[in-house]
Formats: C-alpha cells, sequence, structure tokens
C-alpha cells in the first residue's frame, strides 16, 4: 500500500503481533550484544518501512531481520524472508546508509530466527550474510 508522499504504509498489526515482534527483538538485541555486536538502532524506521536492528559487528554494519515463530523450528520464521522482503530491506538499507552517512563501511544482511517452543527456551539460528543487496544500486550507492 502506498501513503500520499509516496512512501509505503503498513496497516496497523493487532496488539499481540507488535507485543510478540517486540519480545523477539529483545531478545536478538541481547543475543547479539553476548556475540560482541554493537547494537546502534532498532526499529529504525525510514519512509520505505522499519528495519528491525542495525548493528556493528567490528567495523560491519549488519542489517538484521528479526523473525520468530512459536513452535520447535527456527528454519520456518527464516524461510519468510523472501526476495520480495530482501528488495525492501535492501532499499531502507540504502536510505539508512545514506541517511547517517554510513556509505564508508561495509554491510552485510543477517537473518535471526528464534522459535519459541512450548514451555521450552527459545532457539536462536543466525544466518549470516543471509542475502545479497537486492537492489541495482547495491551497497556503493
Amino acid at each position: 500500500m502506498t501513503g500520499p508522499s509516496g512512501g509505503e504504509v503498513h496497516p496497523r498489526r493487532p496488539w499481540w503481533r507488535r507485543w510478540w515482534g517486540t519480545r523477539a527483538e529483545r531478545r536478538a538485541c541481547r543475543w547479539l550484544r553476548r556475540q560482541g555486536f554493537t547494537v546502534i538502532a532498532r526499529n529504525a524506521s525510514c519512509p520505505l518501512g522499519e528495519l528491525d536492528i542495525v548493528a556493528l559487528d567490528g567495523a560491519t554494519l549488519v542489517f538484521v531481520e528479526v523473525r520468530s515463530t512459536a513452535g520447535d523450528d527456527p528454519s520456518v520464521p527464516a524461510a519468510s524472508v523472501d526476495r520480495d522482503k530482501q528488495f525492501r530491506l535492501s532499499r531502507m538499507a540504502l536510505w539508512f546508509r545514506r541517511r547517517h552517512r554510513l556509505q564508508a563501511l561495509d554491510a552485510r544482511f543477517d537473518v535471526l530466527a528464534i522459535s519459541w517452543p512450548l514451555g521450552g527456551e527459545p532457539r536462536i539460528e543466525h544466518h549470516r550474510d543471509a542475502f545479497a543487496m537486492a537492489v541495482a544500486d547495491g551497497m556503493d550507492g
């Protein structure tokens, strides 16, 4: 859906989806910090949508898409980052880099998939460099 300014408009999600997403993103940030990442932005909004987490892994700028589901298999939410989602994330990453003048940093896209089994601890699968830039400008644009 497109808004009056030409940007994408996201319909308001039900409260429980926002709660679920917020819980997963909090867990993802905690996990990334324990792995040595520095989280520099969470829910970074831009005219094209929202980036879940932007972090630094050493000198590399990492755009982290967080996906989660109830159940035991973290590959299910990871598989939901399809070509369309990769394209949108790529456009948002380019916007973020330009806006914050971070074009000089190397960058990559990671997917953090979290499964929440009933009564158990969440399982986290980290897909480093999950996909390449999906727009023609590339990371140098």
